[in-house]
């Protein structure tokens, strides 16, 4: 194992595996580590965007500490700046939200939004795909692709603004207590003795849920993956929309152990002397990006290349991986984010938390992001028609049957059904022949 956070107290020190150096969410997010982000206050509806050409508005899962962060970074360069954040509650929903308000738009008009900044490489690829991002001036310096797992947009419409790792997080005090089994892989969330004490998320709204949940399909095998998902399941309290509130569980110790994205988990880490513990499952390590990019018909077009050049720049990454206090870092919090920028790795600074270059690691198996990426809103869907939503049933039928699996359909169908995705009426029918067959399934075998 190598160290890739280190914290600035010893009773801090957290020794995390190679496996993650970097991945998003999500891929970023779908919570924030403070205080929940704060979601329903920050909801907003389309009339509610007031389009100012001097406010810059930003969507955006990114919790508030880091909102603040690049907020002060960014009136450091421009005093006069004034900024707008909004969010619907994680990374999927403000993709949902965008989309949504796009539809019937010409390839001109905007939606008074600026700037998406965060929520995972899939989630940008779906709105490139989808011809609502804009190109930006630049790359940054940001290399294509990293183990095969892009960092850049098409035609340059996003760029990774940070790097992201996902594994485990766990209340050490209580595992110790209730001798509980050490948790090392994704498998691991299913041992029965979990039972009724993983913390899970609803893919359907939360962007990092669903990329852990694609990480364990394509690292561990479509079959087995499932096997893992479903015992997962089986274990779990329920499922949330955030996944900022698994952490929160896992702090109080209602949850003994929950999917994380890294830099959610090493900020609980830092300050729970001990309590907490992270781990990035042995073997199965992904790399993939924490996006930004500006929305297509941008009211404020200039202050929105301005923001995304000082995100991009070496004084707004050093936000990302420098202690608090530092010199160039944040002042408030420490973000314990990889920084996007590979020039801050040659060599790492001093008063960084992060302590390994993720561009001189190597994946440890062939994470596909074109297949996630096409598959993600079926896969979504499925999860929730499948394990979601027949919850109480997957669990009875868990406790009977704790090593067998369920698989849905062959990953191969699921594929060719992402397809024609867009098509209402047929996901609709697809989704309810998926809940009834799984209904069967759980209630009669």
């Amino acid at each position: 194992m190598n160290v890739i956070f280190s914290f600035s107290k010893p009773r801090f020190a957290a020794v995390i595996p190679v496996f993650a150096a970097a991945i998003f969410a999500l891929s970023g997010c779908g919570g924030s580590s403070s205080g929940s982000l704060n979601n329903a206050r920050n909801a907003v509806s389309a009339t509610s965007i007031t389009r100012d050409a001097t406010i810059l508005t930003i969507i955006s899962p990114h919790g508030k500490e880091i909102q603040n962060e690049f907020e002060r970074g960014f009136k450091s360069r421009f005093p006069n700046a004034k900024l707008k954040w909004i969010d619907q509650g994680g990374s999927s929903d403000d993709l949902h939200f965008v989309l949504e308000q796009f539809k019937g738009k010409s390839s001109a008009q905007g939606i008074g939004i600026d700037v998406f900044f965060g929520g995972g490489a899939d989630s940008f690829e779906d709105m490139e795909n989808a011809k609502v991002l804009q190109p930006l001036p630049s790359e940054y310096s940001i290399p294509s692709q990293l183990n095969g797992v892009p960092l850049r947009g098409k035609d340059n419409v996003w760029v990774a603004a940070a790097l992201s790792g996902f594994g485990i997080l766990s209340n050490r005090t209580i595992m110790q207590r209730d001798k509980l089994p050490t948790l090392r892989t994704w498998s691991d969330l299913g041992n029965p003795q979990l039972r009724g004490r993983v913390a899970l998320a609803d893919s359907r709204h939360s962007g990092s849920a669903h990329m852990a949940y694609e990480i364990i399909l394509q690292a561990n095998g479509w079959d087995k993956g499932w096997k893992i998902l479903t015992q997962m399941a089986g274990n779990s309290l329920a499922f949330g929309k955030s996944s900022s509130k698994l952490l929160e569980d896992v702090s109080s110790g209602e949850a003994v152990a929950a999917p994380a994205i890294d830099f959610y988990a090493l900020s609980k880490v830092a300050g729970a002397n001990g309590k907490l513990s992270y781990v990035e499952p042995i073997g199965q390590r992904v790399v993939t990006a924490d996006p930004i990019g500006i929305l297509r018909g941008a009211t404020n077009q200039k202050m929105a290349r301005d923001f995304v050049e000082f995100v991009m720049s070496a004084q707004g990454q050093k936000l990302w991986m420098l202690k608090k206090g530092e010199a160039g870092g944040p002042q408030n919090e420490t973000l314990f984010r990889l920084a996007a920028l590979p020039s801050l790795y040659q060599p790492i600074p001093a008063g960084s938390v992060v302590k390994v270059d993720p561009y001189a690691s190597r994946n440890n198996f062939k994470f596909d992001p074109q297949k996630s990426a096409l598959r993600r809103r079926a896969l979504d869907d499925l999860l929730g028609a499948t394990l979601i939503d027949n919850l109480r049933d997957v669990q009875n039928w868990t406790k009977q049957n704790p090593n067998r699996a369920f698989v849905p359909l062959s990953e191969s169908d699921l594929n060719k059904l992402s397809a024609n995705w867009n098509d209402q009426t047929r996901r609709n029918a697809q989704i309810s022949t998926w809940n009834q067959k799984a209904r069967a399934f759980f209630q009669i075998s």
